[in-house]
């Protein structure tokens, strides 16, 4: 495993990779996680990135990890 820290730029170059998935992690005033879960993520039109699947999940923080490999296991890395 390679781990690399990267800025904008960095991100931004990354152009032709494939995009098969995306997890973003946020938490509301009560302490939740929510996480917004996609997969597929294709861009339209040249300007929009929309996901063909997308999930949403609000839990504990003790929950968030096993959510996410379970997200990563039965729908990204699926095929």
């Amino acid at each position: 495993m390679e781990k690399e820290k990267i800025g904008v730029w960095g991100r931004v170059g990354m152009r032709g990779l494939k995009n098969k998935g995306m997890v973003e992690i946020s938490q509301d005033r009560n302490g939740d996680y929510v996480l917004v879960m996609s997969k597929g993520i294709q861009k339209k039109w040249r300007i929009f990135n929309l996901p063909e699947e997308m999930w949403r999940v609000r839990c504990a923080k003790e929950e968030a990890l096993p959510a996410i490999e379970n997200f990563l296991t039965d729908k990204v890395m699926e095929g």
